[in-house]
């Protein structure tokens, strides 16, 4: 799975189409960010770059144990508690998020934004836009609240 298009090596103008389309979709959106983007906008090819590098992992190394900032589940977690408690995005978001992706990415791949790699994001941006909602909507456990005693 890839977000490049032909081998280019410079996605930049990515992020920024992401955005514009994103605030084209729910010009609302805009208040959450800051006015420089700059930051926001590598975050976003940071993230992506590391679900296509987690989703490309041979069959060999999804038997290997990896550190949690490496592992794909906790991570995205870890950004759906952080995007509903610090950031309050609403859960709604996630819809536009989504069409904004799907644009950009058709954008940028242009004829080779074919209907099966079209499907293929459309299932991964669901599967993680789900477990960040899921993350969201959960309430922090504690071993008092569990009933549990340490010792």
């Amino acid at each position: 799975m890839s977000y490049h298009h032909g081998g280019s090596s410079s996605p930049s103008p990515r992020p920024l189409l992401f955005y514009q389309r994103l605030f084209e979709i729910e010009p609302s959106y805009r208040l959450l960010f800051k006015k420089d983007m700059k930051s926001q906008k590598l975050k976003l090819l940071k993230m992506l770059s590391f679900v296509v590098k987690s989703l490309n992992w041979s069959g060999e190394q999804w038997q290997d144990t990896v550190p949690q900032e490496d592992d794909l589940f906790l991570v995205v977690l870890a950004l759906g508690r952080r995007h509903a408690s610090i950031y309050k995005i609403p859960a709604d978001s996630y819809e536009h998020v989504g069409q904004a992706l799907i644009w950009t990415l058709h954008q940028g791949l242009g004829d080779a934004f074919t209907d099966d790699i079209k499907a293929a994001w459309i299932r991964v941006y669901t599967l993680l836009a789900k477990t960040m909602l899921v993350a969201g909507e959960a309430k922090e456990i504690s071993d008092v609240k569990l009933g549990l005693t340490r010792g």
